[in-house]
């Protein structure tokens, strides 16, 4: 057999949670290194965070995410999964230092990640319609999840505050799941004229990702080498008009994602280069 085939063959062979836990972990290593305007690269670092702090949250989270594959995979149902979301936030700091984690992506790819495996785990549709299952994904979660979610939430404040110092309050809501928790957020920013940064973030919850699939489409779309079809793809989100203000991290969030759904969705195996 042909050794790019014995490649492949080895990977199709992994089992579900492998392959969603190991997809996960290898954009979170790759999404840093692409030269994203104001972000940490394989070029430069910030005052604060490096670029081995952000490889080493990425491949960190692996457990975490073949945990909720396997938990998903055998339950069928997305109630509970959030129970693994704080084991993700807190290995994402094992390790390293640094206050910053990669909540962000985590909280976008949790009910993606669950969409994949519950709905279409040999990625026989398309990613406009996965994230579309996706937004329904989160919206049936129990108060159990909302429960696991919070307590994730707290978890990366207090990763936060134990390097920045800088302490804020996550916010506690008497709603019955995580999509009304992100409702409600959502809500909350708009009418306090919060950051854009904020009201973006929720509103991917609320209707389907659409900041992702602007992503991916733009990627998708791009020619070029791999990091420069990543630059592009950032440089829609950024560019956008209704997200003018938002911080570099959430559009370097998408991008993660962006990642996973081409590893996922993407008919070419050996597109990276």
């Amino acid at each position: 057999m042909d050794i790019l085939k014995q490649v492949k063959a080895v990977y199709d062979n992994l089992s579900l949670p492998e392959k969603e836990a190991r997809n996960m972990t290898l954009a979170c290593t790759l999404e840093p290194l692409s030269d994203k305007p104001g972000c940490v690269t394989r070029y430069q670092d910030s005052p604060k965070n490096t670029l081995e702090m952000f490889i080493a949250g990425g491949v960190n989270i692996y457990p975490a995410y073949y945990h909720l594959a396997e938990h998903l995979h055998k339950n069928r149902s997305p109630s509970g999964m959030y129970r693994f979301f704080k084991e993700a936030v807190l290995l994402s700091k094992a390790n390293r230092d640094g206050g910053q984690i990669n909540l962000g992506i985590l909280e976008f790819s949790f009910p993606i990640v669950a969409a994949h495996v519950l709905y279409d785990p040999l990625s026989q549709s398309s990613v406009d319609e996965l994230l579309i299952v996706a937004g329904r994904v989160i919206q049936e979660t129990e108060k159990s999840d909302l429960g696991f979610f919070v307590e994730g939430k707290d978890a990366a404040r207090d990763i936060s505050f134990s390097h920045r110092a800088k302490r804020y309050e996550v916010q506690r809501h008497e709603v019955d799941s995580v999509f009304q928790f992100y409702r409600k957020e959502f809500e909350r920013e708009s009418r306090q004229e919060g950051h854009p940064t904020g009201v973006i973030h929720n509103k991917q919850f609320l209707e389907h990702f659409p900041d992702i699939k602007l992503s991916y489409d733009t990627f998708v779309q791009s020619e070029g080498k791999f990091s420069d079809r990543l630059v592009a793809a950032y440089n829609a989100v950024l560019q956008k008009e209704e997200n003018q203000g938002i911080g570099v991290g959430l559009a370097a969030d998408f991008i993660a994602v962006t990642i996973y759904l081409a590893l996922n969705y993407n008919k070419d195996f050996y597109f990276i280069g």
